[in-house]
């Protein structure tokens, strides 16, 4: 696979998705990204997740944060605790948007993190951007415990509702403006 620094071997990929559908489109946007070069191997659930990425060594684990038996983060705590499985680098690839999920998963030791996309070109150009940076997310050690969550945004959610209500305002007032403007000069009646 070119660009990825896997030219001489396929991308061995575990996917830890539980839902048919999710892993269908998933399968599908890897084939289409790599087209030639995708040993894809399936785990439905937190301990089958664990169990193929000591048997398959993969160059990536994709790892949906909600599933059965255990959760994708403590599939991700167990994995950056074991000194031979920590250096496979962790996608997070889930339908959850939540702040506190993103950084938990990077505090846990992932390399990416991932909201499923309704479209699929999207999930395809996510994909493309995570394997052309595969080869720098391998160099890098990460271990569970001792990292700080780095993803939680800075801005409250009270601070960045005040900031959309003084938007909409200074965009009323420049409406006003206008209109007074548009009254004095004779152009509205």
């Amino acid at each position: 696979m070119k660009g990825a620094g896997l030219e001489s071997r396929t991308l061995r990929v575990v996917m830890a998705e539980d839902d048919d559908d999710h892993a269908l489109l998933i399968r599908m946007a890897l084939q289409r990204v790599v087209p030639d070069g995708v040993e894809l191997h399936r785990a439905v659930n937190g301990l089958e997740a664990l169990a193929l990425a000591r048997q398959v060594r993969p160059d990536l684990l994709l790892l949906d944060l909600r599933m059965p038996e255990m959760s994708g983060h403590e599939v991700l705590e167990h994995l950056k605790n074991d000194e031979e499985l920590r250096r496979i680098p962790v996608a997070v690839l889930t339908s959850s948007d939540r702040e506190d999920d993103m950084a938990r998963s990077y505090g846990l030791g992932s390399n990416h993190f991932i909201t499923k996309p309704s479209d699929p070109a999207q999930l395809e150009a996510r994909f493309r951007t995570l394997l052309r940076n595969l080869p720098e997310l391998a160099l890098i050690r990460r271990g569970a415990g001792g990292l700080l969550p780095s993803a939680v945004s800075a801005e409250s959610p009270e601070s960045l509702a005040a900031r959309r209500l003084v938007a909409w305002g200074a965009i009323l007032v420049l409406l006003g403006v206008v209109l007074v403007f548009g009254y004095c000069r004779g152009v509205l009646p």
